[in-house]
């Protein structure tokens, strides 16, 4: 006897908002070759254009090993990019401290922000209060983008900064962009 499946089918994904090709496409057009990440909804479609752009991916299960990846990466010449939410910089702030900022790795970071506005989990606000000041302890400028219109220039800023001035700069996905947990 055959079985029926009566589930429904995965729904597809919806497609990228243009914040996040954009963003996608200015990593690929400043040379990232490598991006460095933990999974997050909001951060997949800029992932999956990255992958079409040809940026090898690294999945990994902790932000400070995103971290780790991208400095030896960085060592080794190449270009990479650490992808995380807000709520795992907490994770990762020790290898950024004493890595990547004293030895000039200049890695850049996108963050996509949690507890901040509209957020409902409330184990998401204190991290989400203290990103940009968690960062500019470290010494990293962090850089907000609210709309597609900003992403070019905040993101091709950052990788300068990164790439060019040897300096850890970070490009802070605002909640206003949409694509994440508010259903945008």
């Amino acid at each position: 006897m055959a079985s029926t499946d009566l589930s429904d089918p995965p729904e597809p994904e919806p497609p990228p908002l243009a914040w996040q090709v954009v963003i996608a496409d200015t990593l690929t057009a400043h040379g990232v070759t490598v991006a460095a990440y933990v999974p997050d909804t909001r951060l997949q479609p800029i992932l999956s254009r990255l992958a079409e752009n040809g940026v090898r991916l690294r999945s990994l299960t902790r932000e400070e090993e995103c971290v780790g990846y991208a400095a030896g990466q960085r060592i080794a010449g190449h270009r990479p990019v650490v992808l995380m939410q807000s709520s795992g910089l907490g994770n990762a702030l020790n290898a950024i401290g004493s890595l990547a900022v004293p030895y000039r790795l200049g890695l850049p970071l996108v963050v996509s922000m949690r507890g901040t506005l509209g957020e409902a989990n409330q184990s998401q606000v204190p991290i989400g209060r203290a990103t940009r000041r968690l960062l500019g302890t470290l010494g990293i400028q962090a850089f907000p983008v609210r709309s597609a219109a900003t992403a070019v220039e905040v993101t091709a800023g950052v990788l300068t900064l990164a790439f060019e001035a040897g300096e850890c700069a970070a490009v802070i996905l605002e909640p206003e962009l949409g694509g994440g947990r508010e259903g945008n």
